[in-house]
């Protein structure tokens, strides 16, 4: 195969692999997933190549007024990569490397977002006009969050200096929608004909049924959704989508589970997946909860990976063969997730690195 014997730069010239960060599909994802299984030696060239071209694509996508500025960017990053792999540039610390990296990036960005112009804003009352139905506000002027019930059984935990607007019922259209300025934490009662909408800011928030946070501070430069339940599909608004030429990812929009977040970047107008801060074991609706016990003794270190990963809901990528090699034996019952991962590989002398929402597990393995 020939991705055995690309660096960085080769990763960023494929068609394939550009067309696999810039606009991914489950099959282009499951194929990477699993190249990355497989090799994971690759990892570092796949991830320097995959934030090159993010940062490319978050800064100057469909911004450039000629094909030339375009070409231009692409030379100084191919550049930068170049010097990256020179024998005497990967002689300097590696803080040195992503500094000098790093000041590519800074530069181009600086030129670009004082060359474009600034993006439609949505603020709440702009989303609150879209509503068809005669709207009730609640304000929580307290120091506590308080509690918000909608009419078809959906719980708000409504932040302090929070807004809401929602209609009285849901019984017109085939939508149920709320707007929200500030922050909040959503119980959504399940209603598969009637999705569920949150619109903040740039941000709309889709759902039939599950749990989630939402913040969106009017003077804050991001947008936030945090899932503990369920599935959401969050994109950026249809107004904003139309106004600015936005790649595929901001305006179809992503799918996030549980442990997973979205972070909208309202002057790029760009999306980010990645894991929440502190993510939680999954909650079960099952008459009996499945629980996890996370005392090993002499475990293959495969089975860990695998059981943290089944517990938590979150893909772990790694090697299945050279790790079912080495043995764990720990008691983890009151770590958090990150802190099991620590402690785990600094066992089995591995490492571990968040791509996207998923966590990627390199390491040479163990001897028979």
């Amino acid at each position: 195969m020939r991705y055995l014997h690309y660096n960085s730069g080769d990763f960023m010239e494929d068609a394939d692999f550009r067309q696999w960060v810039q606009n991914p599909t489950p099959e282009s994802a499951a194929f990477w997933e699993d190249f990355l299984r497989r090799h994971p030696e690759k990892k570092t060239d796949i991830t320097v190549a995959r934030n090159w071209l993010l940062a490319l694509e978050a800064q100057v996508e469909s911004d450039f007024s000629t094909k030339a500025e375009e070409d231009w960017v692409f030379q100084q990053i191919q550049r930068q990569i170049v010097e990256e792999q020179r024998g005497e540039f990967r002689r300097l610390p590696v803080w040195v490397r992503w500094a000098a990296a790093a000041s590519v990036v800074l530069i181009m960005s600086w030129w670009f977002v004082n060359r474009q112009t600034a993006p439609v804003e949505m603020t709440y009352e702009v989303n609150r006009e879209q509503s068809e139905s005669p709207l009730t506000e609640k304000v929580n002027e307290t120091a506590k969050p308080i509690l918000v019930t909608l009419a078809d059984g959906s719980s708000i935990f409504l932040s302090p200096k929070s807004r809401i607007s929602y209609a009285k019922t849901f019984n017109e259209g085939n939508k149920r929608e709320v707007y929200l300025s500030g922050e909040a934490f959503f119980e959504v009662a399940k209603s598969p004909n009637k999705p569920f909408y949150v619109y903040a800011n740039e941000l709309v928030t889709k759902v039939l049924g599950t749990s989630f946070n939402v913040k969106a501070f009017p003077e804050d430069k991001n947008v936030e959704v945090k899932v503990r339940t369920g599935r959401v599909a969050v994109a950026v608004a249809e107004k904003i989508s139309n106004g600015k030429n936005i790649s595929n990812r901001e305006r179809e929009g992503i799918v996030l589970l549980p442990n997973q977040q979205a972070v909208l970047s309202r002057r790029e107008i760009r999306l980010v997946k990645s894991l929440v801060e502190n993510p939680s074991l999954l909650s079960s609706s099952a008459p009996t909860p499945l629980r996890y016990s996370f005392v090993f003794e002499a475990a293959r270190a495969s089975d860990v990976f695998n059981l943290i990963e089944q517990a938590y809901g979150i893909d772990i990528v790694f090697d299945e063969e050279i790790f079912s090699k080495c043995q764990f034996t720990a008691d983890l019952t009151d770590e958090s997730l990150y802190e099991k991962l620590n402690i785990i590989c600094k066992s089995i002398e591995a490492d571990y690195q968040i791509l996207d929402a998923q966590i990627i597990i390199s390491g040479k393995g163990c001897a028979e």
